[in-house]
């Protein structure tokens, strides 16, 4: 399958990058409230944690994906609560699919993806992910069940904290997390995102970029199409 173009991209996910990205528009938040799923939460870790950014299955996979996301953004609340669960069992637990989550939170142009807070939220990701890899998909998928309303500034320190502390992660993480919050660690990660999203020619969240072709998570037959074939060959 060839890259979606723009359209189709806006037609399926409500965002757009195209020297800006325009917010989602799903409005209320897209995961509802719902509870974690197990095959999120507790989906494999890499033997090698030490990666900048969330990564799940064995690094000898058949395939690598990046999942570009926003944690704001309910469309990917859609994703992850809808068969992203069904994905991580029937391609990373088989080890045919290592995946990558990379949060999208500024604009080409350097404004902010959906609110000044997205990046609170994607350094909060990847604190966490360097203190306590085996904690982070458990609020990773905590979050994406529990989304507050896009248009909400509701990724604070204290409400990240407190999140993670409902997924169950420990007190000392925490204190971790929050130190690195109220300072500057992480943003230079976050800004590279923007521009991973610029070369791969990514023009909406959720996108998944398989073998460097663009798939629409929310279109499921197609992306399964081109999981099976990445992994096939």
């Amino acid at each position: 399958m060839t890259n979606p173009s723009r359209r189709a991209v806006l037609a399926a996910s409500g965002t757009a990058l195209a020297g800006a990205l325009a917010g989602c528009s799903g409005g209320g938040g897209g995961g509802g409230g719902g509870s974690e799923s197990d095959a999120v939460a507790n989906a494999p870790l890499p033997a090698d944690t030490s990666t900048t950014y969330a990564t799940m299955g064995s690094a000898d996979a058949d395939a690598h994906v990046t999942y570009v996301g926003n944690w704001k953004c309910p469309y990917c609340a859609q994703f992850d609560t809808g068969w992203f669960p069904e994905f991580v069992t029937d391609y990373v637990e088989t080890a045919a699919v290592q995946l990558t989550y990379r949060a999208l939170a500024y604009t080409p142009s350097g404004e902010p993806f959906l609110g000044e807070d997205a990046s609170r939220a994607a350094r909060a990701g990847l604190s966490l992910w360097d203190a306590a890899p085996e904690s982070y998909w458990r609020f990773h998928t905590y979050v994406f069940a529990n989304q507050p309303p896009e248009d909400e500034t509701w990724a604070t320190t204290d409400r990240l904290v407190s999140m993670m502390e409902s997924a169950g992660v420990s007190a000392d993480v925490r204190s971790t997390v929050r130190a690195d919050l109220e300072g500057t660690k992480y943003s230079e990660a976050v800004r590279e995102t923007t521009t991973f999203a610029q070369n791969n020619d990514i023009s909406g969240t959720p996108m998944l970029v398989v073998d460097g072709d663009l798939y629409n998570p929310l279109q499921e037959e197609d992306t399964r199409a081109a999981i099976e074939n990445a992994t096939s060959t």
